[in-house]
């Protein structure tokens, strides 16, 4: 399934301004607006007296914790406390997507069948998350939907969709799951080339090979050195051991060289008169020197970093596809490994730029990965 978009912290909760007086709200304000220290002081100077107003002072000062067990603790704590008040059914909520994020899935769907709030529409899709990791598929089915029947352009709509798609692909119904994975066209700025790599995945499963290349190129040529085109060429692979005859040249294209036979080898060289001014080099910038990338550099490492300045480049569900990457970089000089990493859902292999000097090596490679349409970003071990 498409890696979830854990949300810690919800933003959601604008309608419950009524039920609580005027300072309530007002905190509730400041924290939505990302002022933290004032959000802080509030809470010591405010004095709850109505259920829901202690709730929402528990609520926010969990949200404040520094730790996730804090925040944990915090919110279990309002949840049991006010379970029917607006704010003990937020926490609720959010403690059930922390447990989530830690696969506690049984606990995560005790927490979300708890909500009984008609406002609160986002228990449908996590209880569909649950159902999904459960492998009860028709349930998770249901829940996504009718989450999409409540918000079928809301911030996880996409996801809903993708997780109907899993489900029904799970269950051997491939074209129910292509014509779910359809609605995503119609949402506002959707992942389109993870879109193509599920439909042709589909496709493929329904054994239509052809229209599953087509899907598969489509979104191969949105982006080529993104993890989804990594895949997508896994597939085609895959795809093309079954069915030689596929066309997959669009993999490798190559433009064919013309040469004019008439023009002989040293009249196409062009050597410029003496006293004649030469032409302008072109302006490549300003060189940066990379870290040296020596023999002793291991492709793959054994273990995370634990100091250093990276660039994660990607993160991939297939080993292959990382040393692939790997080596792609380290042909522009830049110093790159991959390592392992295993969590709960499974395994993972992620490619680091790096390490690096300084802060000046580090955005001359960040701008040298992007002009090669590779997308990272900064991380500081």
């Amino acid at each position: 399934m498409r890696k979830l978009f854990i949300i810690l912290i919800l933003f959601g909760s604008m309608g419950l301004f009524a039920q609580v007086g005027k300072d309530f709200s007002d905190l509730e304000k400041l924290y939505q607006s990302g002022q933290l220290s004032q959000v802080k002081s509030s809470l010591s100077t405010l004095k709850p007296r109505r259920d829901e107003e202690k709730a929402l002072v528990g609520y926010y000062s969990a949200l404040c914790q520094k730790t996730k067990t804090e925040v944990l603790a915090g919110l279990v704590t309002v949840a049991d406390s006010y379970p029917k008040t607006s704010y003990g059914q937020l926490a609720m909520l959010e403690a059930a997507k922390i447990h989530i994020l830690e696969r506690e899935i049984p606990r995560a769907q005790a927490l979300l069948r708890g909500i009984s709030s008609a406002d609160i529409i986002e228990r449908f899709y996590w209880l569909a998350v649950t159902y999904y990791w459960q492998e009860d598929y028709s349930a998770a089915i249901a829940n996504a939907e009718n989450y999409l029947r409540f918000n079928p352009t809301d911030s996880l709509a996409e996801s809903a969709l993708h997780l109907v798609a899993d489900s029904y692909i799970a269950q051997k119904k491939y074209q129910s799951a292509s014509s779910s994975l359809n609605k995503i066209k119609k949402l506002p700025e959707p992942d389109l080339q993870y879109y193509y790599y599920r439909l042709g995945y589909a496709q493929e499963l329904m054994g239509d090979y052809v229209q599953a290349t087509k899907a598969y190129r489509a979104g191969y040529e949105l982006d080529k050195y993104s993890q989804a085109a990594f895949n997508i060429e896994e597939r085609i692979f895959a795809l093309r051991s079954r069915a030689p005859a596929l066309d997959i040249s669009f993999l490798y294209p190559y433009t064919p060289l013309e040469l004019d036979l008439g023009i002989s080898l040293s009249d196409s060289i062009t050597v410029a008169a003496p006293g004649l001014p030469q032409p302008p080099a072109l302006d490549a910038g300003p060189k940066v020197a990379m870290p040296a990338i020596t023999d002793s550099m291991p492709i793959k490492i054994l273990l995370k970093p634990i100091s250093g300045l990276y660039l994660q480049a990607g993160r991939f569900s297939v080993e292959s596809n990382a040393e692939r990457l790997v080596k792609n970089i380290r042909s522009m000089t830049i110093p790159c490994t991959y390592y392992e990493e295993a969590k709960p859902g499974g395994k993972s292999w992620v490619v680091l730029a790096g390490p690096f000097e300084n802060q000046k090596q580090m955005n001359a490679a960040k701008t040298m990965l992007s002009q090669s349409q590779i997308t990272s970003f900064i991380v500081q071990h």
